[in-house]
């Protein structure tokens, strides 16, 4: 049973930087974006303690994992399919400017609710994949492990554990190719954060990445 998990969203797509919705639909990484994944795996590289591997399915993180694996000298990477994005629906493939414009109050709702868009997977039932998946990977016999996966998904993950209420869970940034942890003392203790949104691998060597407000959008 691990008490240190690192948490990694997946490098940039083309859909990120138009700010367009992904959910399920396949949007691969850009060249950036695999730039980003091997910056971040480098940095894990150099950590002391062997991490599993576990992704999400969907293109754009499993790339990412393998750019990580290959940069820590391993190919033992673990699909889990509940680590998949949440499902956004009518959303996907739709801008954030263009939802704001042509559904406001849903939008708005949704940014800081678990307000779902039209035809998506219910909140409720991602967080309890989520869990579930989380669950199951802290029980890997390892020092830590790494999940690689989606803005909205590690959202969740910290929701859970470290039981915050929506608002404040969406309110959290989680950029393209951040990394993140979280530790606890052991298996009765709470999770704490020790570090979070950390993007000092790509400082000076890419494109940073902030919300829409700032003029770079972000996209689930």
């Amino acid at each position: 049973m691990t008490d240190r998990l690192v948490l990694v969203r997946h490098g940039v797509t083309t859909w990120n930087r138009e700010g367009r919705f992904q959910g399920r639909m396949e949007a691969p990484l850009a060249d950036e974006g695999r730039l980003e994944a091997r910056l971040l795996g480098e940095r894990l590289a150099a950590d002391p303690d062997p991490m599993v591997l576990v992704t999400s399915p969907l293109g754009r993180a499993h790339k990412t994992a393998e750019l990580i694996a290959a940069a820590v000298g391993t190919s033992a990477i673990r699909d889990d399919e509940r680590l998949v994005e949440i499902g956004q629906g009518e959303w996907e493939g739709r801008t954030h400017d263009e939802l704001a414009r042509t559904e406001p109050a849903r939008y708005a709702a949704w940014a800081t609710t678990d307000q779902e868009p039209p035809g998506a997977e219910l909140v409720q039932d991602a967080l309890l994949r989520v869990a579930q998946a989380i669950r199951d990977v802290i029980a890997t016999d390892a020092p830590a492990a790494c999940v690689v996966s989606h803005g909205g998904i590690l959202r969740l993950a910290a929701r859970h554990l470290l039981e915050m209420d929506a608002s404040r869970a969406w309110a959290m940034d989680v950029d393209n190719a951040s990394v993140s942890e979280l530790r606890r003392d052991g298996a009765e203790d709470p999770w704490r954060v020790v570090r979070w949104n950390d993007t000092a691998h790509l400082l000076g060597r890419t494109r940073q990445h902030v919300d829409e407000a700032e003029g770079k959008p972000l996209a689930l």
